[in-house]
């Protein structure tokens, strides 16, 4: 197995993930979908390419931060399954979540209701709280990482080795409002409301460790009304 690049597909790797196709790719990593074959079940599977391999400093963070999240797990997470050494290389085996990434709902102009996006926003407040509390680090916000199926969401486990920075909530939340916003279905209920707030977020600029916790008070607050107008 050519440890540099993975492109010939599909192909079996630690006797039973078969990889069928490439969802991204990094500097250091390279991000597939693929089939657990005997439980039957789609995962997602990330090796580092071979450049990575060769910088001891980068094995460690990747590896870490795989024990960090398989360490950091919750409701809505996806959960680390399996870490493996095959030819040369490490592999990180997560879930596969349900449903599309926001960037690829964004990319086909496709919309979410306001009460959904606001269900999401609740659970970013949470996940960023949480993270404050457990001092974990985490990456930053970015579309392809949250799934929509159903009215729900699936969130790629955030955590990674490191210190967490003071204002990593403050960007992630900002960042999140700015990009969900694009996913706004306009003419749903109290979305004029939601888009308000969210570009208000969106603009903010303060670093205050309260910042999460009054987030998720107004969220929940519009959110229990658009319950009880549905």
């Amino acid at each position: 197995m050519d440890t540099t690049d993975y492109y010939d597909l599909p192909m079996l790797v630690g006797e039973q993930y078969m990889l069928t196709a490439v969802l991204r790719e990094t500097r250091d990593t390279i991000l597939y979908r693929g089939m657990q074959r005997d439980l039957r079940r789609e995962v997602m599977v990330e090796a580092l390419r071979k450049s990575a391999m060769d910088v001891s400093r980068k094995v460690r963070f990747f590896l870490d931060s795989a024990k960090a999240q398989a360490k950091f797990q919750g409701e809505h997470l996806t959960r680390v399954l399996e870490v493996l050494q095959i030819n040369d290389t490490w592999m990180v085996v997560r879930e596969n979540p349900s449903g599309d990434p926001l960037d690829m709902l964004q990319s086909d102009g496709r919309y979410i209701p306001a009460v959904d996006i606001c269900r999401l926003m609740i659970l970013l407040c949470k996940l960023c709280l949480r993270l404050d509390a457990e001092r974990v680090s985490s990456v930053r916000f970015h579309m392809e990482d949250i799934f929509y199926h159903a009215h729900d969401f699936c969130i790629t486990n955030p955590a990674r080795v490191g210190t967490r920075a003071a204002t990593a909530s403050r960007l992630y939340l900002t960042e999140a409002a700015r990009e969900v916003e694009t996913l706004l279905d306009t003419a749903s209920l109290l979305a004029s409301s939601l888009a308000i707030m969210l570009r208000r977020i969106a603009s903010r600029k303060d670093d205050s460790p309260l910042t999460p916790a009054l987030y998720l008070a107004e969220f929940s607050r519009l959110y229990t009304l658009m319950i009880s107008r549905n």
